[in-house]
């Protein structure tokens, strides 16, 4: 049987689709989610996994595929027959590409609202522009993660609802963390990957590590010095570190940051994508260009010399946690773009 939530027997029946791989055992995150969002609407979900179809957990029901080259064929086919046996109410799309492709086709075939969300910048694959031109045109609302991704997708759709919130991250056990300190390390979460910028911290602490020699550099993630932890151990890192690096050539709107910001720690990161949005330079961190050596060491020099200007720009990014990126603003926030 579906999900009834009794207090409101007229919920909207939500198709979400995407390419996310789901691990119904371990990621847990999904239940906080779909349970939260089951409050106020019936989600079914189209996804990567192991096959699965039509179970139900967390407050929602799951229909997954087998990664492939041919996903989209079986998963289109499968989305028209959710939307006619369940009746869905709305389509949301996870990308303007070929999520927003296989959304847009099943929108016109049973005639539902589409939701074209946009989690990346799809910019930077430019043989399929056309293909996100196509996802925004037929879609009825459109969701960003980042202000600066709206932006860009205005530029295409300019006359579309527009609804700007993150992607959810829970983020409960980090604003409930106590034991929280200012330790000696100069904390970066990421992998070794070009994109992470992971060169620039390392030279610009190089440029200053003489003149602070109680501090170390901690490079986690895959393929980096520390190797990729679990985020259990993510989480004491940052509980005990004195601020976060995020030295990114490109990003959205990091997860990481929200995390570290969520613990009280001040943020040192590059001027790129989403980040501004988070940061605001010299009030509850540092923003630097990026690839610039210089200017990042000089970052790190002024914050390591002042542990209370540290202590309260990570206060600051506390607060803004608490009042913007919390798991019930997230929540709040998506319901209420499904029913407006």
């Amino acid at each position: 049987m579906d999900f009834v939530n009794p207090t409101n027997p007229i919920m909207k029946k939500v198709l979400f689709i995407g390419v996310t791989k789901y691990n119904l055992e371990k990621d847990t995150h999904l239940k906080k989610k779909f349970e939260g969002l089951s409050n106020g609407i019936k989600p079914y979900v189209l996804a990567k996994g192991k096959m699965t179809l039509g179970r139900k957990i967390f407050g929602a029901e799951f229909y997954l595929l087998p990664p492939s080259f041919i996903f989209w064929i079986p998963a289109t086919i499968l989305g028209c027959w959710i939307c006619l046996v369940k009746k869905i109410d709305v389509i949301v799309a996870q990308s303007p590409l070929m999520e927003g492709l296989a959304g847009a086709i099943l929108k016109k075939i049973f005639r539902k609202e589409l939701i074209v969300e946009i989690h990346g910048d799809w910019e930077v694959r430019k043989n399929l522009s056309k293909l996100a031109k196509f996802g925004f045109s037929n879609a009825d609302k459109i969701r960003a993660v980042a202000q600066y991704l709206a932006v860009k997708a205005k530029k295409i759709a300019p006359n579309k609802p527009y609804f700007i919130f993150p992607t959810f991250t829970d983020l409960d056990e980090f604003l409930g963390e106590k034991s929280i300190n200012f330790g000696n390390t100069v904390l970066l979460v990421g992998r070794n990957d070009p994109v992470k910028g992971v060169k620039y911290l390392v030279e610009a602490f190089s440029r200053i590590e003489k003149a602070f020699p109680d501090f170390r550099l901690s490079l986690v993630g895959e393929g980096l010095a520390e190797g990729k932890l679990s985020l259990e151990e993510v989480r004491r890192r940052m509980k005990s570190c004195y601020c976060l690096v995020v030295p990114s050539v490109s990003e959205g709107l990091p997860r990481v940051i929200l995390e570290a910001m969520a613990l009280a720690k001040p943020i040192i990161a590059s001027r790129v994508g989403g980040i501004p949005e988070l940061i605001k330079d010299g009030e509850n961190g540092f923003l630097f260009e990026v690839g610039n050596v210089q200017e990042l060491a000089e970052k790190l020099r002024i914050l390591l010399s002042d542990k209370e200007m540290a202590m309260e720009m990570g206060r600051r990014g506390r607060e803004l946690v608490i009042g913007k990126f919390s798991n019930e603003k997230y929540l709040e926030n998506y319901l209420q773009m499904i029913n407006s």
